[in-house]
């Protein structure tokens, strides 16, 4: 039985790759990868993301301002990052809410990710989301501001089951990580359930969230997108579904929501 996939969340940029990428993508291809979505998180690793995108023909460029970094964005930061979008065939993110960190400065966060959201609506590119403890900020943004055509995702979800129905109310994707393999994670285990078929998606984050509680993984180790399966494999069984029509389904809907980033006969 041949599975496909498509991580539809990873940092391939990130330096602890540095040595062993093409090893990574190597396995990520074995494992049954068709495409990888790569996110720029700050300014300063747009340029590698952009050019890792030219280099390996799966590997579908994102680029944004990650809550973490907003402080230290430039003066001009959004104007580049519109020209950038306009320049390319890329998507926007990772970009969203965080106030679990610690002295999160809420209100210029609301501001860089309503902005963002607003490009991403105005260029109707995908958008990749991240949202910790905020998740009524981001509702009333996202009511306020409203979502692009092609897609918006809320990456690696940790919200409950009620959150996951609002957002898709308002039209989001939900994209589950490998935190969601942990037998212990019983929030993600209800939530995925309140997931329609068609607004589900897999992603690995990598190289951050390794799974955990699996056997015959290191929880230690640096998250790979060729551990995408273990995602896959959790869902379907919590789902109630068979793996490879689960599968299918997920696929086909990463497809849609990034279709007009992808590499043209792609």
């Amino acid at each position: 039985m041949s599975l496909y996939f498509f991580d539809t969340h990873c940092h391939l940029q990130d330096e602890r790759f540095t040595h062993n990428l093409s090893r990574v993508l190597e396995r990520a291809r074995a494992a049954g990868l068709t495409h990888l979505a790569c996110c720029g998180c700050q300014e300063s690793d747009w340029d590698s993301v952009l050019t890792l995108s030219r280099q390996q023909r799966d590997v579908v460029p994102l680029l944004g301002l990650h809550p973490w970094y907003v402080a230290g964005a430039s003066p001009d930061w959004l104007q580049y990052l519109e020209r950038r979008l306009k320049a390319e065939r890329a998507g926007l993110g990772e970009c969203g809410l965080d106030f679990a960190i610690e002295d999160a400065d809420r209100p210029r966060q609301e501001q860089a990710f309503g902005a963002q959201l607003a490009l991403a609506k105005a260029l109707d590119r995908p958008v990749s989301i991240h949202c910790r403890r905020a998740w009524e900020s981001l509702l009333a943004i996202a009511k306020e501001v409203g979502l692009p055509n092609a897609g918006a995702v809320i990456h690696s979800y940790s919200g409950s089951a009620e959150v996951a129905r609002q957002l898709q109310e308002l039209g989001f994707c939900l994209s589950f990580s490998c935190s969601l393999a942990n037998p212990e994670n019983r929030r993600a285990a209800k939530a995925v359930l309140a997931v329609a078929d068609e607004a589900l998606l897999f992603e690995t984050d990598a190289p951050d969230i390794p799974p955990r509680g699996v056997p015959g993984f290191d929880g230690s180790l640096l998250n790979e997108p060729a551990n995408i399966h273990l995602v896959a494999e959790a869902a379907a069984r919590l789902r109630g579904v068979p793996l490879d029509i689960l599968t299918a389904r997920v696929h086909d809907n990463a497809l849609r929501v990034f279709e007009g980033i992808l590499p043209e006969g792609c």
